[in-house]
């Protein structure tokens, strides 16, 4: 009833108070050598591209720019053979169409955790819900606060009897609205199916699962509010700019390759290893405790990354990591047919440090830490349609579970 209440009196922020992105467009190109790495990377720091998804060796990665550079930025692209070809032809038309979705099922009440992509406010009243239904099982506390003085709200589900301890963390960039409404999934798959058995019970029974649906809450209800496509959290940090990249924070080799100095840059890694609320409230939070697994949800690309994402060297027990891994991405692909690419990401991409998986690995020594990239592969890119969070979640929840049972 609480989270119903909130929501019939929710505000949505009409597509008028927030940026536009009239004449933008997303156009696809493939890096086959270290300098189209570079080459966009450097396009990307001084803001005439912005970059998508992960950047693939030998495969095709997600710009969006303005309508009015395409005929130069084609020439250029083609010119170096890296095929460049068109994949969203209006970018602000799409986001009009995901904003009235979200407007209709507003006026109808119709915003369920399955059904729409919740506000900041709407998640942590299900929360609170789920805690209120399930008093046996699920116990919500605040780990922490943003800048913007946002409670970092984590739900822990398990039976007394469970032994075992799980961290599941999503959202940690903003505009990667799949993720934590697949976090959100989960819990109510977890929660509502442990009366039924199946595998809610096993796991439950087996694991205390630790989830932090929204890691970075700031930046998520920005993304709602006033830009579709930011990505960092919202801390001042000089030069008229905002945020931080947290997923370029986390300390162990922190700012050691694929993170920017520039504070302006979607990349930024702050001024220091650890600097965010966000990544202390997980280092308060996770430190000397005994974990056996961590993982955490990014969009977009189909991947189940190991580590590490600092250095292309793989990391002890890599054959099995991998192993465990095809487990989960097997039975992920059961549900609807979507395959998932394993693997390093620093290899299968490029260094990325500063990464939180890289961190919970290299400081918490969590074998088991892995990093899952969620549908699509191209398409819509962060703009997944509603119809996804089932989709989306149904086979996450499949893969998540075998994944938990092999380990």
């Amino acid at each position: 009833m609480m989270l119903l209440h909130l929501l019939i009196f929710s505000i949505i922020a009409t597509v008028t108070s927030k940026k536009s992105y009239d004449g933008h467009i997303v156009i696809s190109v493939t890096p086959f050598e270290e300098s189209h790495y570079k080459l966009l990377s450097a396009l990307e720091e001084r803001k005439e591209i912005d970059i998508w998804n992960e950047i693939r060796r030998n495969a095709s990665v997600d710009v969006m720019i303005h309508q009015k550079n395409k005929a130069s930025w084609m020439k250029v692209f083609a010119s170096l053979g890296m095929k460049p070809s068109m994949v969203i032809d209006d970018v602000q038309k799409l986001l009009n169409s995901e904003q009235q979705m979200l407007n209709i099922q507003s006026r109808s009440g119709i915003r369920g955790v399955t059904d729409t992509f919740l506000t900041y406010d709407e998640i942590n009243a299900y929360l609170k819900q789920m805690e209120s239904e399930y008093p046996g099982l699920a116990a919500v506390q605040s780990i922490g606060l943003t800048v913007e003085n946002r409670n970092l709200n984590l739900i822990k589900i398990g039976s007394p009897s469970a032994r075992r301890n799980a961290f599941l963390d999503c959202g940690i960039h903003a505009r990667e609205w799949i993720s934590p409404a697949t976090c959100l999934y989960m819990i109510n798959e977890f929660l509502t199916g442990y009366s039924k058995g199946g595998d809610a019970k096993q796991i439950l029974d087996t694991y205390t699962l630790h989830i932090l649906p929204l890691l970075n809450p700031d930046g998520y209800a920005y993304s709602h509010s006033r830009d579709r496509m930011w990505r960092k959290n919202r801390k001042p940090v000089g030069s008229n700019c905002f945020g931080v990249d947290l997923n370029r924070n986390f300390g162990y080799m922190w700012n050691t390759g694929g993170s920017s100095a520039s504070p302006c840059s979607d990349t930024f890694h702050g001024g220091a290893a650890m600097s965010e609320n966000e990544a202390k409230a997980m280092q308060s939070y996770m430190t000397n405790k005994p974990w056996d697994t961590y993982l955490t949800f990014h969009s977009y690309g189909q991947w189940w990354f190991t580590n590490w994402g600092y250095t292309n060297t793989l990391p002890p027990g890599y054959t099995e990591l991998v192993a465990k891994a095809k487990i989960g991405a097997d039975a992920l692909r059961s549900v609807n047919g979507r395959s998932y690419t394993i693997g390093s990401s620093a290899v299968l991409l490029y260094v990325a440090s500063g990464g939180s998986e890289d961190w919970t690995r290299g400081a918490l020594n969590i074998k088991y830490s892995y990093c899952l990239e969620l549908p699509p592969t191209g398409g819509t890119g962060f703009i997944a349609p509603i119809s996804e969070i089932k989709k989306t979640g149904a086979e996450t929840f499949k893969g998540v579970c075998e994944y938990l049972k092999a380990i």
